[in-house]
């Protein structure tokens, strides 16, 4: 579907959120941001690729995630049936004041609380060879 501006900007409200809830350590508020059956990506940090809300919150309790998230450049485009997708930046304040530069691929479906990520890839753009 062809998002339209009101699509849009509810889209770039969850991503947002989504790092408010990591920094804040609410997780327990994931569902404010994902779908119950979503597929989150991480490997490239070393993380297992999970499926489901439940084993998403596990994954991201455990150590080494990023201390600070910063969501930037977010475009958001045509997905299938009631879908769109995004593509944004990400910068994270690592242990020891490193920072790392990602860029995350999200697809996201309406759902009837509203947009929600159902699947999220993670690259990392900087440093190379983490």
């Amino acid at each position: 579907m062809k998002p339209t501006n009101e699509d849009a900007v509810e889209i770039t409200r969850v991503l947002a959120l989504w790092a408010h809830i990591m920094d804040d350590h609410e997780l327990d508020r994931l569902g404010e941001c994902l779908t119950e059956d979503a597929m989150w990506d991480g490997s490239v940090f070393g993380f297992d690729r999970v499926a489901g809300l439940d084993a998403i919150t596990a994954v991201l309790s455990a150590p080494g995630h990023a201390k600070a998230h910063h969501t930037t450049n977010i475009v958001v485009s045509e997905g299938p049936g009631d879908e769109a997708r995004a593509r944004s930046k990400g910068l994270g304040l690592l242990e020891g004041g490193g920072v790392a530069s990602v860029v995350y691929a999200d697809d996201l479906r309406r759902t009837g609380d509203g947009w929600r990520i159902s699947r999220r890839v993670i690259h990392i753009t900087w440093p190379q060879g983490w």
